[in-house]
């Protein structure tokens, strides 16, 4: 611990008093570093440089008031001093001058020996509280330094063993690939029988050959998947989707599996369309998922599948008659490769990894996914996707130019703009959409729309090469006499916008669109 010497500085004109008050703290025994000084002068030399922890200050000086130099050594320290006025105090003002200039303590004189150390004692204790304080205070700091450079190691050390492990997975995944491939290819040729006839027997085992080497793909694009997810470099494609198209889908996909098991497939959705802007392949993915986790736990009843539209987001649901999750259980469902204990039969087990990419994907998409389940009871999981009304696209225009700029270093952007639209607005819009959507094949080019427009968003495309688009698209809109189908419809203006050719900025880009229809994305 800090073991600093106390020093004390005497200043007074008395010869006698200056001796007695050497004396006294010579004979207390204590490893005092005692200086004496008869005047101001004098007491500045000895205060080049070193700070007293107490200084013992009659009040007149031969050259100053002692008062005074109170006042300058306590501006010019840079940490609290003990002050004991000796003095007589004859003046009864130097007192209270003396409090409000932070004096510590008064002794008269004449000096009493064992006054004058009781208070001394005193002022050490305390200096020896604030060194151990000090002490433990610098050892805290250190320990702390000393913690803090060893969690950043550990975080660095972390980091690069985590790019190793993502590192080794895509190039395992991808390596895998090939080969795999060749394999499925060459027991398809031949289970075909195109290198000759092939028993039942040979048939059956080729079978489970191509199961396991789907089953093998799967665990690939699943670890591809959970790595994407979790350097936030899954690319969604989103658009318009009728949520309800995708769940009959799925639902119509399983139906011969599910009616083979013996089960009831039901499909439940509202009767108009239920609009959300999504990635379609990777809801699809999702529901899947959830479907495929119903079956393989459900041994009788049925599951239902669900949307419900809400004012704000819109709801998928996935309810089984299964054997449910316990309560323990639960909180671990949606973790990486594991794999709960749901009591299921042979076959029923995976990579582990399916709940977790079906988060992942929802999470993605600014949704939620949550689960209600007891043992025994069967399982219901939620999907709350968030509501994005189709007359309020410009937001999605932005997200999508946003998304765009972070992967291309150019974008082309067609605008569509309707002039004084006769009849329902929203149905030119679709089929307009519809129209065009059939010429774009690119998953990474986007359609957007709103209340008067449509903008079709070509990434990675130059300007040159965005015309040949325009021309494809306003050629084929023309061979289907859309334009002339609507009576009284007064056409559309196209315009083609190119990044970085005609604006550098999202804000060019806004203002430059403005002009186009008088309000922009926004």
């Amino acid at each position: 611990m800090i073991n600093n010497k106390f020093k004390i500085l005497i200043v007074d004109d008395n010869p006698v008093d200056k001796g007695l008050l050497t004396q006294i703290l010579n004979a207390m025994g204590q490893d005092f570093d005692v200086k004496a000084a008869g005047s101001y002068e004098e007491a500045r030399k000895y205060d080049q440089g070193i700070v007293p922890n107490l200084i013992l200050l009659g009040i007149n000086l031969p050259d100053t008031e002692g008062l005074y130099f109170l006042q300058e050594i306590q501006r010019k320290a840079n940490e609290d001093i003990h002050v004991i006025l000796v003095s007589n105090f004859l003046n009864r003002d130097n007192k209270l001058k003396g409090f409000q200039l932070g004096v510590t303590d008064f002794i008269y004189k004449p000096i009493v020996a064992e006054e004058l150390k009781v208070r001394i004692a005193v002022l050490c204790r305390l200096k020896k509280i604030r060194d151990d304080q000090d002490w433990a205070a610098q050892k805290t700091n250190e320990g702390i330094k000393l913690l803090y450079k060893e969690l950043e190691n550990k975080n660095k050390r972390l980091k690069e063993l985590d790019q190793l492990k993502d590192e080794f997975v895509n190039n395992v995944s991808h390596e895998l690939r090939t080969p795999l491939t060749i394999i499925q290819e060459s027991v398809s040729i031949i289970r075909d029988g195109l290198l000759g006839e092939i028993n039942e027997k040979q048939n059956k085992h080729l079978m489970n050959t191509l199961e396991n080497i789907d089953r093998l793909d799967k665990i690939i694009n699943d670890l591809l998947d959970i790595s994407t997810i979790e350097n936030r470099k899954m690319r969604l494609y989103k658009e318009n989707v009728n949520i309800n198209d995708l769940v009959k889908k799925v639902a119509s996909d399983f139906i011969p599996s599910v009616v083979a098991k013996g089960l009831e497939l039901k499909c439940v959705v509202p009767e108009g369309p239920v609009d959300v802007y999504v990635d379609k392949d990777k809801i699809i993915q999702v529901l899947v998922n959830l479907v495929n986790n119903a079956y393989k736990f459900t041994d009788k009843g049925k599951i239902e599948l669900s949307v419900i539209e809400n004012a704000d987001q819109v709801e998928c649901r996935v309810k089984d008659t299964g054997i449910g999750i316990s309560a323990l259980d639960a909180p671990r469902l949606f973790s990486k490769f594991d794999q709960i204990g749901r009591q299921s039969g042979a076959g029923a087990k995976g990579t582990g990894l399916g709940l977790s990419i079906t988060k992942g994907i929802v999470e993605l998409h600014d949704g939620q996914i949550k689960v209600e389940s007891n043992p025994g009871q069967g399982t219901l999981f939620t999907v709350s996707l968030p509501r994005l009304p189709v007359l309020k696209q410009y937001k999605n225009f932005m997200d999508c130019i946003r998304e765009v700029k972070l992967h291309y270093n150019t974008y082309s952007v067609l605008v569509f703009n309707i002039k004084n639209p006769v009849g329902t607005n929203d149905i030119l819009l679709d089929e307009l959409s519809a129209l065009i959507k059939k010429q774009i094949h690119r998953k990474s080019d986007q359609i957007v729309r709103d209340n008067g427009s449509v903008f079709v968003i070509l990434s990675d495309t130059r300007k040159e090469d965005a015309m040949v688009v325009f021309n494809r698209l306003h050629h084929a809109i023309n061979e289907t006499g859309w334009e002339s189908s609507h009576n009284g419809f007064n056409g559309f203006v196209i315009k083609l916008v190119n990044f970085p050719e005609d604006v550098h900025s999202e804000t060019e880009l806004v203002n430059l669109l403005k002009t186009y229809k008088g309000v922009g994305p926004t």
